[in-house]
């Protein structure tokens, strides 16, 4: 009994018959449907886009208004000497208690205006004011209010500057 020989193209060795065959040839690969292709791409962008969003939200600390914000650095603003408004002189030697997240660089460039308003605010007062402990607390407080206003909040809602010390005050 002898085996008929084969038909060209049929048996385990050849490969597939019919009109598909000539599209999977080697320098035809099958090409992944575009659909999923598009899919991939549109999911990773999403992904991207919400891990920047949420590095940007859990990474940074936003405050709201009257949230409490960590101290930061004392910078030392300097010594003025002013007139008062009756002709007295007054020295004061002011430092300004930054927040954790603000800038001593961007500070530092503000720091023109922040003297310029505190000599403002110096010398809006009499030397008989300034000798009540209560006013120097007022000028403290006018002064931190326009050291606040010239450098802006940080941050959300956090202000650059929480307190202002006197290293100094002297009335003559």
């Amino acid at each position: 009994m002898t085996m008929p020989a084969p038909r060209p193209g049929a048996g385990p060795s050849a490969g597939p018959v019919g009109p598909k065959a000539a599209d999977r040839s080697p320098a035809n690969p099958p090409q992944k449907s575009r659909k999923k292709v598009v899919l991939v791409v549109a999911a990773a962008v999403v992904l991207l886009g919400a891990g920047y969003v949420l590095k940007s939200k859990l990474l940074v600390p936003h405050y709201r208004p009257g949230e409490p914000v960590p101290a930061g650095q004392v910078l030392a603003l300097g010594t003025f000497t002013v007139n008062t408004d009756n002709g007295q002189l007054v020295q004061a030697g002011i430092d300004l208690q930054l927040t954790k997240p603000a800038s001593e660089k961007a500070v530092e460039q503000d720091e023109p205006e922040l003297k310029n308003a505190a000599i403002d605010d110096l010398s809006s007062w009499s030397s008989q004011q300034l000798l009540s402990v209560v006013t120097r607390g007022k000028l403290q407080r006018q002064l931190l209010a326009s050291f606040q206003k010239v450098l802006g909040t940080v941050d959300g809602a956090a202000p650059q500057v929480t307190a202002v010390y006197f290293t100094s005050f002297l009335l003559q």
